[in-house]
């Protein structure tokens, strides 16, 4: 009896500590898990630090690399400026100096218009009516305020190299002729300014410009057949050949 209660209590004991063992291992087992779900959260968090520490080098790369482009950009529009400020400085100059220009080109022009006409008067009349009317031309231009000075100096300069071209240039044309209160049709011929003569269309009369009297004079008909030569060379129905012509220093 004695015994059957010892047994009775060792195995109460057994029971108790293997209870108590169990107990014990579901506790380690518990507190395992929640080591592991805080290790699991800690490291979730520890890769969270790192993918935002990975967005923040990646955000801080590009914009070091935005700030070297407007750094870079900065320095271009600096230079720009700079350039743009050279260049206005020079259009400034520019144009006080086109102001300048001008300013003296206008009375320059005025001048060089007066000498034309001074010189067309003193001229040999030939070509008379289209001299006078590109000179009416010019004058009527220069009071126009829609015409640039540039474009007035150019048919100016134009008008002077036509002048010159005439002293090297030989010409004929058809048109009236007063001698004496006595108008006529007559055949003209020029060559260069040592040359202006006219002969009646039946070649019965020949006239010489005298420079010295300004005026048309009368000379030897023995001139008309080398006169109407001269004016179907002229009009490049005859072939060049010598021929005797009153010069204009000759004539009396």
């Amino acid at each position: 009896m004695v015994f059957l209660n010892k047994s009775l209590m060792f195995l109460a004991l057994i029971s108790c500590s293997s209870y108590s063992w169990a107990t014990s291992v579901r506790q380690l087992q518990k507190h395992s898990l929640s080591d592991q779900s805080q290790n699991i959260q800690a490291q979730l968090k520890i890769n969270g630090i790192d993918d935002q520490n990975s967005a923040l080098i990646v955000q801080v790369k590009a914009l070091n690399a935005e700030a070297q482009s407007l750094e870079l950009y900065s320095q271009y529009l600096e230079r720009l400026l700079t350039d743009q400020n050279k260049e206005k400085a020079s259009l400034t100059t520019q144009i006080k100096s086109v102001q300048d220009t001008r300013q003296g080109l206008v009375p320059l022009m005025v001048r060089m218009l007066d000498n034309l006409e001074q010189f067309i008067e003193l001229d040999s009349p030939f070509l008379a009516q289209e001299r006078q009317t590109r000179l009416t031309q010019l004058k009527t231009m220069m009071t126009k305020a829609d015409v640039s000075e540039a474009e007035k100096f150019r048919r100016l300069l134009e008008s002077y190299h036509i002048e010159a071209e005439y002293g090297s240039k030989m010409g004929e044309y058809q048109g009236p002729l007063n001698v004496n209160g006595v108008e006529r049709t007559v055949n003209y011929f020029y060559l260069g300014r040592i040359v202006f003569v006219a002969v009646s269309l039946d070649g019965k009369n020949v006239w010489a410009w005298d420079r010295a009297s300004n005026e048309w004079v009368v000379i030897d008909d023995a001139y008309a057949s080398d006169i109407e030569k001269a004016i179907r060379i002229a009009k490049k129905t005859d072939i060049p050949a010598l021929l005797r012509l009153p010069l204009l220093s000759e004539a009396k």
